[in-house]
């Protein structure tokens, strides 16, 4: 509290309290925010090295069964775990294939374990671009047979026909050649519903 040092009806002055106390302590620690933890496998199942507080996330970094999903820490029935939040990214494969074309017909057979490690087997649930490289022009369709129980391969059917002027006029025949063929194969669930 400031002394009195002056003080008539006009006018008074005051002066600093005798005593000031400064104290420099941080203080009490507060909630750290959301941290970020990345590791090989399902958190519930493994040290991630440090504990967890809620609403923290993860990553599974380990190739396979779960690879790319996010996970938060959250209370759930009275327990603190660890809940898949989404995939971070779509599976995605990609290859760059030499295909023999014979009578316009081609194809390619890749190992379903190539694309992912989930028992998938419905042709559908695979989205197939691709494209030809040729020096010709080239119109194609592919088609993927149904897979049948536990098949281990995804199967590709191709036709195609190229764009000549080589014997005369231009004219549309069936490709028989060597090419290469880029395919992008993402996975995506069907909504049977």
């Amino acid at each position: 509290m400031p002394e009195v040092l002056l003080s008539n009806d006009d006018v008074t002055v005051l002066g600093p309290p005798e005593i000031v106390e400064l104290q420099v302590d941080f203080g009490a620690t507060g909630v750290r925010g959301s941290k970020v933890f990345f590791g090989a496998g399902n958190p519930n199942s493994i040290d991630i090295g440090s504990t967890p507080l809620l609403n923290d996330t993860y990553i599974n970094i380990s190739p396979g069964e779960n690879y790319s999903y996010l996970y938060q820490y959250v209370s759930e029935a009275g327990a603190n775990t660890w809940v898949e939040v989404l995939k971070m990214n779509p599976t995605i494969y990609s290859l760059i294939h030499t295909t023999t074309y014979n009578n316009g017909v081609a194809q390619i057979t890749i190992p379903i374990s190539n694309i992912t490690s989930r028992g998938i087997n419905v042709a559908g649930n695979f989205n197939v671009q691709y494209s030809i490289a040729h020096t010709n022009p080239v119109a194609s369709s592919m088609s993927i047979p149904a897979l049948a129980g536990a098949e281990t391969s995804l199967v590709i059917n191709f036709k195609a026909v190229e764009h000549t002027t080589d014997s005369g006029p231009s004219e549309w025949i069936d490709l028989d050649d060597v090419v290469t063929t880029h395919l992008f194969i993402s996975l995506f669930e069907i909504d049977e519903s």
